[in-house]
C-alpha cells in the first residue's frame, strides 16, 4: 500500500512538471509569434514609405492673403516625372495629379482640427497623332492644350488667387493653419498598371505637407479689386484655351476650392 501511494505521488509530480513545461513552451511560442508579427509590421511600415518618391513632387512655396470676403492662396509647385512615368504618358496613359489642401484650427491640448479640406484632380494626357499635351480639370471638365509637356506642367505647378475659405468661417480668436501637398493619383491608372505602380518608387510620387499660418500678418495682403488675377492657360495659338462644348464634370469633392471660383476663371491649377 505504501509503495502504491508513493508511485501515485510520483506520477502526480511528473504530470505537474510536464504541464509546467508545456505551459512554458506555449508561452515561448506565443512570444515568438508576437515578436515575429511586430517585426513584420515594422518592416512593412519602414519599407513602403521608402517607395514614396518625394523628390519629384514638391510644394516650393505657398502663402495666403485676404481677398474680398475670403482667404486666397498662391503656390508654386514642382512636378517632375521619372522616365518610367514619362514613357507611360507618351504611350497614351493618362496621369492624374491631385492637389490636397486642408485648413486646420490649432488646438493646444489635442490634435489640430481639420475644418475644411479639398482635393482637386487634374488629368494630363498626351495625344500622339496631334503631338498635343492636354490638361483636364476633372471637377469642371474643362480641357486645355499645350505644345509640350513642360508647358502643361508649368501651368499645373502655378496657383494664383485660389479661394480657400470665407473669412466668416474663421474665428478671430483662434489660430489657423493651411497645409498643402501634391501627389500622383495611382488609383486612377488602368488596372493592369495600378498594381505595378503601387510597388514602384517611380510611380509613388508624393510631396510632403507644406504648412503655414493662415492669419500670419506677414503673409496677408488686402485685395481691393473684384477680379482675381490668374495666370492664363494658353492653347497652341497662344490664346486662352476654352473647354470643349461636350465637357461635363466627372468628379466631385468638398471644400471651397472646388465650388467658390467662377467657371470662367478656372484657368489655374486650383479654381
Amino acid at each position: 500500500m505504501t509503495q502504491s501511494l508513493t508511485d501515485t505521488s510520483d506520477n502526480v509530480f511528473i504530470e505537474r512538471r510536464q504541464r509546467k513545461r508545456c505551459t512554458r513552451c506555449q508561452l515561448l511560442i506565443a512570444l515568438l509569434i508576437i515578436f515575429a508579427g511586430s517585426f513584420t509590421v515594422l518592416l512593412v511600415f519602414n519599407f513602403f514609405p521608402r517607395l514614396i518618391n518625394k523628390g519629384n513632387f514638391q510644394v516650393i512655396s505657398a502663402s495666403s492673403y485676404e481677398l474680398n470676403n475670403g482667404i486666397a492662396i498662391d503656390a508654386d509647385l514642382k512636378i517632375n516625372f521619372p522616365d518610367d512615368v514619362v514613357d507611360a504618358l507618351e504611350n497614351g496613359i493618362p496621369l492624374t495629379i491631385a492637389v490636397e489642401v486642408q485648413v486646420l484650427r490649432k488646438r493646444f491640448w489635442w490634435r489640430d482640427l481639420v475644418i475644411k479640406g479639398s482635393t482637386k484632380r487634374f488629368e494630363l494626357r498626351y495625344h500622339p497623332l496631334t503631338n498635343v499635351h492636354e490638361v483636364k480639370n476633372i471637377a469642371t471638365g474643362e480641357r486645355y492644350s499645350f505644345d509640350s509637356r513642360q508647358d502643361a506642367m508649368a501651368v499645373l505647378g502655378t496657383i494664383r488667387g485660389a479661394l480657400l475659405i470665407e473669412k466668416k468661417e474663421l474665428n478671430k480668436n483662434e489660430q489657423y493653419f493651411v497645409q498643402m501637398r501634391i501627389l500622383l493619383d495611382i488609383s486612377r491608372l488602368p488596372s493592369e498598371l495600378r498594381q505595378v505602380a503601387s510597388l514602384s518608387s517611380s510611380w509613388r510620387l508624393e510631396s510632403t505637407w507644406y504648412q503655414w499660418q493662415i492669419n500670419d500678418k506677414s503673409q496677408a495682403r488686402q485685395q481691393v479689386t473684384d477680379k482675381i488675377d490668374l495666370l492664363p492657360v494658353l492653347n497652341k495659338q497662344g490664346v486662352a484655351a476654352k473647354p470643349a462644348a461636350n465637357d461635363t464634370p466627372d468628379d466631385t469633392s468638398n471644400g471651397s476650392l472646388n465650388k467658390e471660383m467662377p467657371s470662367n476663371e478656372v484657368k489655374e491649377k486650383i479654381e
